[in-house]
């Protein structure tokens, strides 16, 4: 090992120490998240760690300890689900069935206790030693990390397209509940799960790379996404509100009153269609709801006597939008009101989208180009000169 390789991989190792105990300790809201997070920061100190003792003679004197590492690497799949499950629906719980996820590393954990753990010290020695090809059960670990990884990149993916749905169906702005951190979250675990298969392949296949120029390249982005992690922790420390694990989707919502057989009447009679209609515009012109920009379905439906599903299947049955899309049509429509308003000339693009109900300024210009067809600074211009 080189003295390059050696500075890096003991820096990780003291870097990601530190900070999953920080993880591991600090209590808060988020503990059980912060647990999973900082299971899979603690594993790159690990796989660190183990390329340190793989290249001194600890292993050789310590043979019980050899393959624990790699081992571990296959719980690291399902905690990073996990932080990214439990992260976006707020009051998940894990339940007995949860722990199909971790069979993987029970059989894998069963196979090496019978080929290499409950062998001689002489036979552990030479199985470490051995120069010529791996045997089947270590080779067997890093093909199942490779399975694992693609499995999982497409679970995470579903729970970020579901939470996205959920988001747009029952929340008037995104707000905290922005998913660009679990989608930045997301990425990185697809980067890991493809930059690992790439290197296995290269490692045990292909040998495409020289194993200086793969770990030039993997310890680089490695250290970045470090860094980056820890600064987005520090920085950020509650970056994210998950929604409620107990939302349902408009879809699931529907299929469940179909099984039982009942439809609500509201949702299908078009004189109680008109009335609920007529009540809601009433309700928001009177009451001005969506000027509060963490308005929810929940508060809306409350407001005019429905429940949160029946009044999200009648935006999307009877209106052809979701609740999203709905409030902001009437943050927009009061928007072009004041924009075009020659006594409001004094006010500032910025204090009246806060003023409508947006709270950004880029949410704003998009939804209002989207529904206008033209910038707010555009739109105010025609009227006030």
């Amino acid at each position: 090992m080189n003295e390059i390789e050696y500075l890096y991989n003991f820096f990780t190792f003291l870097l990601t120490l530190l900070f999953s105990l920080y993880l591991f300790f600090n209590k808060t809201k988020e503990r059980s998240s912060n647990i999973y997070i900082g299971y899979f920061i603690f594993y790159m100190g690990l796989e660190s760690l183990d390329s340190l003792l793989v290249q001194s003679s600890f292993y050789l004197d310590n043979p019980n300890l050899y393959l624990l590492i790699p081992c571990l690497g296959l719980l690291l799949y399902p905690v990073i689900y996990y932080y990214i499950k439990t992260t976006a629906f707020k009051g998940i719980k894990l339940k007995w069935l949860d722990l199909i996820h971790f069979t993987p590393f029970l059989v894998i954990l069963a196979v090496l206790l019978f080929e290499y753990y409950l062998q001689s010290t002489e036979a552990k020695v030479e199985i470490m030693t051995n120069r010529g090809d791996m045997p089947w059960f270590i080779s067997m670990i890093y093909y199942v990390l490779r399975i694992q990884g693609l499995i999982y990149m497409i679970l995470s993916i579903k729970i970020i397209l579901r939470f996205r749905a959920i988001v747009r169906e029952n929340y008037s702005t995104k707000n905290k509940r922005d998913y660009k951190w679990l989608l930045q979250l997301t990425i990185v675990f697809v980067y890991y799960a493809l930059s690992t298969l790439v290197f296995n392949i290269n490692r045990f296949g292909l040998h495409l790379l020289s194993n200086e120029v793969v770990f030039y390249i993997s310890a680089s982005v490695s250290l970045i996404f470090l860094i980056w992690i820890i600064y987005k922790a520090l920085s950020q420390p509650y970056i994210f509100n998950g929604v409620d694990v107990n939302i349902k989707l408009l879809k699931e919502y529907l299929a469940e009153r179909e099984e039982s057989k009942e439809l609500p009447m509201r949702a299908e009679d078009n004189t109680q269609n008109l009335a609920i209609k007529s009540k809601l515009e009433a309700y928001m012109d009177t009451h001005e709801v969506y000027q509060n920009p963490s308005l929810t379905i929940f508060e809306l439906s409350k407001g005019i006597g429905l429940s949160s599903s029946e009044l999200s299947h009648f935006l999307n049955k009877y209106m052809g939008k979701n609740f999203f899309e709905f409030t902001n049509e009437y943050r927009i429509e009061r928007a072009k009101k004041m924009l075009k308003d020659t006594e409001n000339r004094q006010l500032t693009i910025l204090e009246i989208l806060y003023s409508v109900g947006f709270n950004s300024k880029s949410s704003f210009n998009t939804a209002f180009k989207k529904y206008v067809g033209k910038t707010p600074t555009e739109y105010r211009n025609e009227y006030v000169k």
